[in-house]
């Protein structure tokens, strides 16, 4: 099932924004806004490109009917991004703690911009390959990705009107 999360910020520019995007700071305090654990697994900056590598556990129930099949409630995940800056171009990719193999998530980050502002656009796919449930869960995910989305957009918003 397939998704786009699209946010422009006012008041930042471009390259500032990408900065924003992969600081640690930042990180921590808008994940502990839109509800999730996050543990940073590895960071390498080279050569202008970052390779990160994040533990997210999403502090929300799953669908009980799934929750059943997977023995779980929560999904946790590995999120694996790398980005060129100056591109604005980036891809994402997530592995999950249950069933790794019939959950398959994936995408791109775009950001583009000017002086005075950025667009964020986050766009992926989210396969997850179990009968009867399957969409269910694909439904979960990608809903929960928007709003979380949505909230780390009116984060941003704030965090850049208090600098």
């Amino acid at each position: 099932m397939k998704f786009r999360c699209e946010h422009r910020f006012s008041g930042i520019s471009l390259a500032d924004y990408e900065q924003l995007y992969f600081n640690e700071e930042f990180n921590l305090a808008l994940c502990q806004q839109v509800g999730l654990q996050r543990t940073l697994l590895s960071r390498d900056v080279t050569d202008g490109k970052i390779h990160r590598v994040v533990k997210v556990a999403p502090d929300r129930q799953i669908p009980p009917a799934a929750a059943k099949v997977l023995g779980s409630a929560k999904i946790e995940y590995t999120e694996t991004v790398d980005y060129v800056f100056g591109s604005g171009r980036g891809t994402w990719s997530t592995v999950s703690s249950l069933m790794t193999d019939k959950v398959d998530s994936r995408g791109t980050v775009q950001l583009s911009g000017d002086a005075n502002s950025a667009l964020r656009v986050i766009a992926g796919d989210v396969t997850v390959k179990m009968t009867f449930v399957g969409g269910i869960v694909e439904k979960f995910i990608i809903d929960d990705v928007n709003k979380s989305y949505d909230k780390a957009a009116e984060f941003t918003k704030n965090w850049l009107a208090k600098r």
